[in-house]
């Protein structure tokens, strides 16, 4: 008899979810693929053919597995495939345990380790009607998944929680007992006082500490890109070569050929850091950290913001529901992995890193000056690589992106739910296929945008930037135009004296403040005017130039324009 198997691997949220730094996070994402991909192994192993993903070699594989039985058990299959999965989970364990077990709690270790993967299975027999097959099946996996099993607690009395998410003690040992080895504390990246359970330390230094590159690193690349091959830049970049990689964790070129100008934590570059840096470095080494301040004293201060990038396909259910066979959805699944692909080569190509690429999910961070262009490239991709897939209503899947705009310093996680924010956002548009992105400066409430992406926000940001630079427009403009949109929301005048009388305000305003070098640029700033229809409108002009304002800084810091949509000015008299 034929089947179709579904099997869903977790946890997400502590593989995912829970992360101080950006290697926790990645590497989470990279456990959840690799032990994902051990049971679709399994599954091709035992005679079965995967549908989603198309193969175990896709470049990432999604926690849930789709597949055809055409003989064998299910329940059998189902159970060699949870044996793989804990299998796969215990190699990265015994690898994180030889690493740092001078450090751990041995018996802690030994009661969380068995006690982490989740998985779930669920199988139909088949018929004729692959559709109604696949239905019912994903019923069954949902409801197999909220009959959750629970083994009894473990906990331990005056054992610390983990500090990433506080579900289980600490299996660190208390380095006021018990002395670590030298620069340990460097090696696991602990700061004084954290916690790690065994989840959190096998993404910490499982496979070996390979750095990957932080947030500040990714907040600082416009400024590298505009000091590089600078006379300070190349001395601060000579204190850098000098540093042992205990001190200052050097990157992987080849891995991230993008930060080859300065391929170091950005933490190096923020003075404001520093303290917390010495914090992670023996007392021996924390001269050298004036070298560096030295060294920076010649130079600007880089920007302190990244943008993190969140993107998920629209009407994706709807478009599987309609495919008709597991010969078309594998080829669905095929064109996925396409995508998943192409977007680490474009996050790559933004200066950014990918977080994780699967099925139709993004998550990455980005510099600031590159977060608009590779969101772009991510959406065109997505809906050309899957236009010939259409809904039963005939629509093809799109992508929606959410880009929050964050201070390195925040806490990740809420970096994380800002992108995630932004990204719900961009669903909630109607008819979605849209672009939000969200502002979060360190006081005052975010600033917020969402479009579609047929209405081209990402050009209209990146216009508004260009006209800030070139003071077209004036920096402090937003804040005058806000209370003229309060003013015009009263309805005080019929719709079309209301619309004139707004606009007239507008450009005065802008006439008004306008320093002399921006009025050739008159015409276009017109026509900008002449789109703004009503009060609401009016604002979300103000809310999209407050966020082109940090897009235009940068811009500047990476002494680059933009994408130069302002065409050739024209000498223009005040009006």
């Amino acid at each position: 008899m034929s089947h179709l198997l579904a099997i869903a691997v977790g946890p997400v949220q502590e593989f995912i979810a829970a992360a101080r730094r950006t290697r926790d996070l990645w590497f989470g994402s990279y456990l959840l693929s690799e032990i994902s991909r051990a049971v679709a192994k399994s599954v091709e192993a035992d005679g079965g053919k995967l549908i989603f993903p198309a193969s175990s070699a896709a470049e990432n594989v999604a926690n849930v597995i789709l597949a055809e039985l055409p003989t064998g058990d299910p329940k059998e299959v189902a159970a060699k495939a949870k044996q793989a999965a804990q299998k796969r989970w215990l190699e990265f364990v015994d690898d994180a345990w030889h690493q740092a077990k001078s450090v751990i709690r041995e018996e802690i270790w030994n009661d969380q380790k068995d006690d982490v993967i989740e998985f779930y299975a669920a199988w139909v027999l088949r018929s004729a009607d692959y559709q109604a097959d696949r239905a019912k099946l994903m019923r069954l996996l949902a409801g197999r998944k909220n009959c959750r099993d629970f083994l009894p607690a473990k906990g331990r009395a005056g054992v610390p929680k983990s500090s990433l998410d506080g579900q289980r003690e600490s299996v660190l040992k208390d380095p006021a007992r018990e002395r670590w080895p030298a620069r340990c504390r460097t090696q696991l990246r602990v700061r004084e006082g954290e916690q790690l359970d065994v989840v959190g330390l096998v993404k910490r230094i499982a496979e070996g500490n390979r750095p990957y590159p932080s947030v500040s690193r990714l907040a600082c690349d416009p400024w590298v890109r505009g000091c590089a091959g600078k006379l300070p830049f190349e001395r601060l970049r000579a204190v850098c070569d000098e540093l042992p990689g205990s001190v200052l964790h050097r990157l992987d070129t080849q891995s991230f050929p993008a930060f080859r100008d300065f391929p170091y934590e950005g933490t190096a570059v923020y003075v404001g850091r520093h303290r917390e840096w010495q914090q992670e470095i023996d007392e021996e080494d924390r001269f050298i950290i004036e070298d560096i301040q030295k060294a920076l004293s010649n130079l600007p201060t880089p920007l302190p913001y990244l943008a993190v990038l969140v993107a998920d396909g629209d009407s994706m259910g709807a478009t599987i529901s309609a495919l008709v066979s597991p010969e078309a959805h594998r080829a669905f699944s095929a064109a996925l992995d396409g995508f998943a692909n192409a977007a680490r080569q474009i996050i790559q190509d933004h200066h950014g890193v990918l977080v994780y690429a699967g099925g139709d999910d993004v998550l990455a961070f980005l510099p600031v000056d590159k977060c608009l262009e590779g969101a772009r490239q991510l959406h065109d991709h997505f809906v050309n690589l899957l236009t010939n897939y259409k809904s039963k209503d005939g629509k093809s899947p799109t992508l929606s992106v959410g880009i929050a705009i964050g201070h390195f310093m925040e806490n990740l996680e809420d970096l994380l739910d800002y992108g995630r924010a932004a990204e719900k956002a961009a669903k909630g548009v109607p008819s979605k296929d849209a672009l939000a992105v969200h502002l979060h400066k360190r006081s005052g409430a975010p600033i917020k945008m969402a479009s579609r992406w047929q209405s081209h926000p990402d050009s209209r940001l990146t216009l508004y930037a260009e006209l800030l630079q070139k003071e077209a427009l004036p920096s402090k403009l937003p804040y005058d135009l806000n209370q003229l949109a309060e003013l015009y929301e009263a309805p005080r005048w019929a719709e079309d004296v209301r619309r004139m009388a707004m606009q007239k305000d507008v450009l005065r305003i802008i006439a008004d403040k306008q320093p002399r070098a921006g009025r050739r640029y008159l015409s276009q700033v017109r026509d900008i005017v002449a789109g703004l229809e009503n009060a609401q409108a009016l604002q979300s002009f103000c809310n999209e130039l407050l966020i082109a304002r940090l897009l235009a800084e940068a811009f500047d810091q990476a002494r680059s324009r933009p994408t130069q949509l302002l065409p050739e000015p024209q000498e223009a008299t005040r009006s």
